[in-house]
């Protein structure tokens, strides 16, 4: 299991965000890829992903395809361990990528970070402003 330095609802908040960063550079590939033959969109499923870490499953420690190469993908080009899918349905060369989807998806991905962000950073002035209530009390 990952532990955590923290309770269990900023915990939450702390794999919300990786699962997030996790899905802007996934989507990030897929628009990179859009013109290459043969390439399949993948991306992470949010809720899935969620449970796992939670639940003690690692889904998000990358894996190396080569002993010399950056660790990012496992052997079968996932870019986390059993954390992505496919998109189904290709164009004439192969390649799944729809430009216009993964950019609304991007979009909506960057929303939900900046939400998460937002409560995280409300929890640590909760607590910054109890340490500093109580250097005054």
């Amino acid at each position: 299991m990952i532990t955590s330095p923290w309770d269990q609802g900023t915990r939450l908040f702390e794999v919300a965000l990786d699962i997030r960063s996790a899905a802007h550079e996934l989507i990030a590939a897929n628009i990179a890829n859009e013109e290459t033959p043969g390439y399949k969109a993948r991306h992470i499923p949010f809720r899935e992903t969620l449970d796992a870490v939670l639940s003690g499953h690692h889904p998000l420690e990358p894996h190396n395809t080569h002993p010399r190469h950056i660790p990012v993908a496992d052997e079968q080009g996932r870019l986390f361990h059993f954390a992505t899918r496919e998109i189904a349905g290709s164009g004439p060369d192969g390649n799944t990528v729809s430009l216009e989807k993964e950019m609304a998806m991007m979009a909506e991905n960057a929303v939900l970070y900046l939400a998460v962000n937002q409560f995280l950073a409300g929890r640590f002035d909760g607590w910054r402003a109890a340490i500093d209530e109580g250097r005054r009390g």
